[in-house]
């Protein structure tokens, strides 16, 4: 494979980077339309939309066997066992969603009473759950395509799919809340039965186009060797999507305790949370860049070029952040002050915003290289550090402040200890090169 270039991890990132925010958008378009319907309507979107992360989050963990395993094939030029890994992986994913759906919609009802919304939000909510989870295998199968595409160095097609597939759901998911062109009215249901449709169409579509030869990766039958090959892909996966679950449950735990300083307190975090969103987009497409490019050049057997790839990676995800970190520290009033009137919650929030500043290195750090470390098959460690971490700085060590009272700005630092700790324990396992064993080098290579 040819040597990375900095200039080769912009053109693989920068789709990633657009498509995550392309979908963040949708999202804000949703609780802009629920927004005309009234709070309980925007509860109901929100409680709505916290439940998909939930299970997004983990099943991106799960996609980490399928970025190892097609770009460690594709790297070795085998285009028949990646284009069979992607579509076992679409499959499994698709099954995956209709046993969510399965759990999820007798259930509904407790899933959304966690939030104590009110009774019209409630009702609300339950209603845009049961639709969201209808169509759950669409969204599982269009999450993983793409994740497939990916590994191969292919992230436009990527792009594609959520460009035409989020305008789609903000046109249909308009149409049916709103009763346009003589469809009835539907509420924020409709913002689910539209986005689902237009996502399945749009999924069903690209399908159709790989099957019959539209794209250069090309799809192979599943069906051979298919426990082997599913057992691989769960092995790899498991461990990162029982990461992403243990920090989504840490958070709420945090959010929790931190809850009990108060509503401006609170208020600040969750405001902070939504930016340090947009930041994390930037930061998880490198993590996708750095799996992408490890697997593909372990495929090769170039032990050299993967270590390159993982460390140029990071290096520029680093350098970017710098920059969003001191953009944020230096305008970290007027951020504040843009998104709520409340002097106090200002005050919070530009207390967060510092500490989430110098979090920035340190979070592109731990993306960039827990990415390596998957992309590597080496999905294992970065969740043990995840766990420890998350124990120490998101449980014992706020529920020890708490105790003690003292300020909610020390709750607020524990963000900077949790960052601090991933980042330096992934580097280390990185630098290591403990990963390399099981991948051989092509003694071929000149």
């Amino acid at each position: 494979m040819s040597p990375i270039s900095t200039i080769s991890i912009w053109r693989l990132t920068w789709p990633t980077i657009i498509s995550n925010i392309t979908y963040m958008l949708m999202g804000v378009a949703f609780l802009k339309m629920a927004g005309s319907l009234g709070a309980d309507a925007v509860a109901a979107v929100t409680t709505g939309q916290r439940l998909y992360f939930v299970l997004h989050a983990i099943v991106m963990g799960l996609c980490s066997g399928t970025t190892a395993m097609v770009g460690k094939y594709w790297g070795a030029n085998n285009q028949l066992l990646a284009g069979r890994f992607a579509s076992l992986s679409i499959l499994l994913f698709f099954l995956d969603g209709l046993l969510f759906a399965w759990i999820a919609i007798p259930f509904r009802e407790q899933l959304v009473g966690i939030f104590n919304l009110s009774e019209d939000a409630h009702r609300m909510a339950v209603d845009f759950t049961f639709w969201t989870a209808i169509f759950a295998p669409a969204m599982l199968s269009t999450l993983v395509f793409n994740m497939s595409f990916r590994a191969t160095g292919d992230s436009t097609t990527p792009l594609w799919t959520a460009i035409f597939g989020v305008i789609l759901s903000v046109i249909l998911g308009a149409a049916m809340t709103f009763g346009w062109v003589g469809l009835p009215i539907m509420g924020i249901s409709g913002l689910a039965i539209g986005g689902g449709i237009a996502m399945s169409v749009t999924i069903i579509a690209f399908l159709l186009i790989w099957v019959f030869g539209g794209f250069n990766f090309k799809p192979t039958s599943p069906m051979p060797d298919l426990l082997a090959n599913g057992k691989q892909l769960v092995n790899i996966g498991m461990p990162a999507a029982f990461e992403q679950a243990f920090f989504q449950g840490g958070l709420l735990i945090f959010m929790v305790f931190l809850a009990g300083y108060g509503n401006e307190p609170f208020a600040a975090y969750g405001i902070g949370l939504s930016i340090l969103g947009i930041v994390i987009v930037v930061a998880f497409s490198f993590s996708i860049s750095s799996a992408t490019l490890v697997s593909q050049h372990l495929g090769a057997g170039d032990h050299q070029g993967a270590y390159d790839a993982g460390w140029k990676t990071m290096r520029t995800c680093l350098y970017i952040m710098i920059s969003g970190g001191v953009l944020m520290s230096w305008y970290a009033r007027e951020i504040a002050s843009f998104m709520i009137a409340d002097p106090l919650v200002i005050h919070h929030m530009v207390q967060f915003t510092y500490i989430l500043s110098a979090c920035l290195p340190l979070m592109a750090i731990e993306f960039s290289m827990a990415g390596a470390l998957r992309g590597a098959g080496d999905t294992r460690y970065p969740m043990k550090v995840t766990i420890f971490s998350i124990a120490i700085t998101r449980i014992v060590a706020p529920w020890i402040m708490v105790t003690m009272g003292v300020d909610v700005v020390w709750l607020y630092a524990t963000s900077l200890a949790d960052f601090s700790i991933k980042s330096s324990l992934n580097m280390r396992r990185f630098r290591k090169k403990d990963w390399f064993k099981g991948h051989p080098i092509n003694t071929e290579r000149s």
